[in-house]
């Protein structure tokens, strides 16, 4: 059950639903976590909010306030019993690097396990027999499970996919994605899983593309570019003779590969005529694709990749694009940003040891109003000490776009080890 508690009733152990911010206006990674500590609290109250939608299923229930009527998400009128009523959960212990890696170990063999399990349905698919989609929900609600713990776990160990892996765990990682990002749109529980299907079955279709097309290492022919086009409509067809397959995957397998310029294919549909789920698909196929590792080419960084994709004009619906990037809690490569030591810097990069982090590179002293001397930082070895604060316009602050390229490209620049 999700409520609405108002700032000065937050304790830690509860769960953050969401915070009603961009992730440029708050200090934390996500916007779904569990509180762990008062300075935590006391960032929350310092972004302005007056309430925070709490899921009381997931951590402790706020008190019992006498003759006050807390608020659901809805806007639903709850009364606070019933949610007092709610049994607590334990205050959930600081997550420590064991507990990383515990999760990590969890990611994957779900990993594994879900490489086993679209290798079978994608078989069943080139052999001619039908989808057994439900075969995939368990599955599914375990990835879910492991998206709403912490998404750039699961994401994280499935880039790690080989070339040779790319086609069926490329399935795994655009389900995990469009239901991370459908969390961030607030959709609801059935419609996110719905969609965490779609993201499943969207490439069924490339089973008919033969392999040597599929893991051919340069570049394709046209009469090659061709036959892989055939893959949205092949899947369509595939999934329609099958069993109770939900109007959302046909749509999605159909349409991931339409742009919103109408440049797309197989039917050179405009936004106008593309499904929000399909508009998704093609941010989340083309994202995983080009942070992975394939035949063809090397991968992006994930930060390069949405700075790359905020640039193709009509590609994308690009406010979507900006909630998937909220959802990720990744700065695109360049953006600058305020960090919490009153510096201001440029993001150059992530984390190898995960992307979900940025590594940034100061430049100038916010309160000398002064350039430094550039120092690089890796955010995931520096928190809590510094942090991304919010976006920033460098203009504001007198620095130009060459200005600020010659910077990111500078070499040899000192690390600062904040350990």
């Amino acid at each position: 059950m999700i409520v609405r508690v108002p700032i000065d009733q937050l304790q830690i152990g509860m769960f953050v639903h969401e915070l009603d911010l961009s992730w440029h206006r708050h200090p934390f990674l996500f916007n779904k976590f569990t509180l762990r500590s008062q300075r935590e609290i006391d960032a929350i109250s310092e972004t302005g909010l007056q309430f925070v939608a709490v899921d009381i299923t997931r951590g402790i229930a706020p008190p019992k306030m006498p003759g006050r009527k807390t608020v659901g998400v809805s806007g639903t009128r709850l009364d606070s019993s019933s949610a007092a009523a709610q049994p607590a959960r334990p205050i959930p212990p600081i997550c420590s690097k064991l507990d990383h890696e515990q999760e990590v170990r969890k990611a994957s063999k779900l990993i594994s396990k879900s490489k086993k399990s679209v290798l079978k349905l994608f078989d069943d698919a080139r052999l001619g027999r039908a989808v057994n989609h439900k075969k995939m929900v368990p599955l599914i609600d375990q990835i879910l499970e492991t998206v709403d713990k912490d998404p750039s776990i699961i994401l994280n160990v499935a880039r790690l996919k080989t070339k040779d892996e790319y086609t069926y765990l490329h399935s795994v990682s655009v389900c995990a994605l469009m239901m991370n990002f459908a969390r961030r749109l607030n959709l609801g529980e059935d419609k996110v899983r719905e969609l965490g299907m779609a993201g499943m079955l969207h490439d069924v279709g490339k089973m008919v593309v033969p392999e040597m097309i599929l893991n051919k290492p340069g570049r394709l022919e046209n009469d090659e570019i061709d036959i892989v086009r055939t893959h949205p409509a092949m899947g369509h067809q595939i999934l329609s003779a099958s069993k109770n397959i939900h109007p959302t995957a046909l749509d999605v397998c159909l349409n991931h590969h339409e742009k919103m310029d109408g440049t797309g294919y197989p039917s050179k549909l405009d936004g106008n005529e593309l499904s929000l789920a399909a508009r998704m698909a093609a941010i989340c196929d083309v994202y995983d694709a080009v942070t992975s590792q394939r035949s063809y080419n090397q991968p992006w960084s994930a930060s390069e990749a949405l700075a790359r994709m905020q640039q193709w004009t009509g590609h994308f619906d690009q406010i979507l694009l900006r909630s998937f990037i909220e959802s990720l809690g990744i700065m695109p490569k360049g953006s600058v940003v305020r960090l919490s030591n009153r510096s201001l810097a440029i993001v150059i990069g992530e984390d190898p040891g995960d992307f979900a982090q940025a590594k940034v590179r100061s430049f100038y002293d916010l309160e000398r109003r002064d350039t430094i001397n550039p120092c690089d930082i890796q955010l995931s070895r520096a928190r809590p000490d510094v942090s991304i604060v919010c976006q920033e316009d460098p203009k504001k602050f007198g620095f130009k776009d060459d200005e600020l390229v010659a910077i990111a490209a500078l070499e040899n620049v000192r690390t600062l080890d904040l350990l």
